[in-house]
């Protein structure tokens, strides 16, 4: 899997783990995203399934949003790829049909550690 793919799998588990509960819903909303996204193209539905299935576990087992936003700002810098980050993590916020406060406060948290302007988001 490109490392692409598995930080944007980390943005959207990290956003969506921000109301402490991982629901199936927002694993298949994912896979949905990301392979009709174009940045994916390339990328299989086994490759996205494992990247949902590691991204989901880190972000699970941390129990905190440091370590994904540490890799996510290290292996991600073009605007492009910021672009496809925050466009996935940003579907995560409604991905189980809530609009839930932590999950806002998870996106200006990502928008920050990649560098751009929380407010815009």
């Amino acid at each position: 899997m490109t490392p692409l793919l598995l930080n944007a799998a980390r943005a959207f588990a990290m956003v969506s783990f921000a109301d402490g509960r991982l629901a199936p819903t927002e694993a298949q909303r994912f896979a949905r995203l990301a392979s009709s996204d174009p940045a994916f193209t390339n990328a299989g539905h086994a490759e996205i399934a494992d990247a949902w299935t590691q991204a989901s576990r880190e972000v699970h087992e941390a129990n905190s949003f440091g370590s994904a936003l540490v890799t996510i700002r290290s292996e991600v810098s073009g605007d492009g790829d910021k672009a496809v980050v925050m466009r996935l993590a940003q579907a995560a916020i409604v991905a189980d049909g809530k609009l839930e406060l932590q999950e806002n406060k998870a996106i200006g948290m990502l928008a920050d550690a990649l560098g751009l302007k929380p407010e815009d988001y």
